[in-house]
């Protein structure tokens, strides 16, 4: 199993958890979704209460104002999809969006029976095969909808569509409403027979209050045009343009739909009310004692200023530890943080728990981003993206499991 687009913020707290080395026959035994990996190195566990916490606090907050689309796209955050998907169908969660066909498949053989949004463009091949998972396809090019139509053809169907804008200005997946041509194809796509427009979109480039109003009120005036150029009916058409940053800042924002993902995994710079969900975990693999002027890792990139006594952990950039992160990494230990050393190699960090008492090997150990310390301005200004928590691709094979 492979695991990608993590949110792994690189705090660690690590607190021992009194466990042996070797890995339990089950690491929790009521956990429906439990995984047995051969991988004890490290793990991965979701917590169902956080969600469950998350979820609530959303549909909460916007009552019956909007309606919720959860995107689940990229494996759930990498949360696993066949974790949080039954946790969105007991929490009535009524519209999810996904990325891929395996994701399709999954979401609707796991019981879901609302609305199944694609967030993004697809090719014929997918088109063809999503059919059967009754799909609402995001379309924001005429070549896309007349391949789409002459499918929906083919079945005697008609499929319901999601028409996207570019009025956010990501030039990605949208229509350039902008120009008369646009329209034009707006105005075509509508009247092919075997598609129904059943919602106008865009996408925000920018987790910024400023830029998500000025692209609303685009939004709002390209979708009219759209409206009237195409002769749908309003009541028949949901808006939708939030995300999660647009949702938690821009409330204007939210019209008849909100497509939110990483709120749900406490993954959002705009606040700090909901709960990581979830908890990476380890081990010491050795403890050695180093003298003052030994260099610590690749590149001698970190010298000790004293005589230290520096923990191996075995997770590096291979499990999603990213080398950007090199000499930058605070773990918290028993309630203290230290700082991690050196160059972060393919399989190990190295920790610095010289102020740390009852550090051994073979002590088990529990990473987690959940509790303290959500901004790390530093770890941030050494990232090129804007996303407040890097997004980590996991390449191995940590095994992932529920944790209720």
């Amino acid at each position: 199993m492979r695991l990608y687009h993590l949110a792994l913020i690189p705090l660690l707290v690590i607190t021992a958890c009194n466990q042996s080395t070797s890995p339990p026959s089950s690491v929790l035994s009521t956990v429906p979704y439990q995984r047995q990996v051969v991988v004890d190195n490290s793990r991965l566990e979701i917590s169902k209460s956080a969600l469950e916490y998350n979820t609530h606090k959303i549909q909460t907050l916007l009552g019956d104002k909007t309606t919720l689309c959860a995107i689940l796209k990229g494996d759930a955050y990498g949360h696993d999809l066949s974790l949080v998907t039954p946790i969105m169908i007991e929490n009535n969660v009524s519209c999810i969006g996904v990325s891929s066909n395996r994701e399709l498949k999954t979401v609707r053989e796991l019981g879901f029976k609302g609305r199944l949004m694609r967030m993004r463009s697809a090719n014929e091949q997918e088109m063809r095969q999503a059919i059967e998972y009754d799909t609402e396809e995001l379309v924001g090019n005429l070549d896309m909808a007349k391949r789409l139509d002459a499918l929906a053809a083919q079945q005697g169907k008609t499929l319901r569509i999601h028409l996207a804008l570019n009025s956010g200005g990501m030039s990605r997946n949208g229509l350039e409403v902008s120009t008369q041509a646009g329209l034009d194809e707006a105005k075509t796509i509508a009247q092919l027979p075997h598609l129904k427009i059943v919602g106008i979109m865009s996408h925000y480039p920018q987790e910024d209050a400023a830029a998500v109003r000025q692209d609303l009120a685009r939004f709002k005036e390209q979708s009219q045009q759209v409206l009237a150029i195409t002769g749908l009916k309003r009541d028949e058409v949901m808006l939708h343009v939030a995300n999660t940053f647009a949702t938690l800042t821009v409330p204007e924002s939210w019209l008849d739909m909100v497509r939110v993902g990483g709120v749900f995994y406490g993954d959002t710079i705009a606040s700090n009310d909901y709960k990581r969900v979830m908890t990476f975990k380890s081990s010491v693999a050795a403890v050695n004692h180093y003298p003052k002027g030994n260099t610590v890792g690749y590149d001698r990139t970190y010298t000790l200023k004293r005589d230290s006594v520096l923990a191996n952990i075995p997770v590096g950039y291979a499990d999603g530890y990213r080398r950007v992160f090199s000499n930058a990494g605070h773990v918290l230990i028993h309630g203290q943080k230290v700082p991690v050393l050196g160059k972060t190699s393919m399989n190990t960090i190295m920790v610095d728990v010289t102020d740390v008492k009852g550090v051994v090997s073979g002590m088990r150990l529990c990473y987690s981003a959940s509790k303290r310390e959500r901004k790390l301005p530093l770890l941030r200004s050494k990232i090129s993206a804007a996303r407040c928590s890097p997004k980590c691709q996991f390449s191995g094979e940590p095994p992932i499991s529920g944790c209720w």
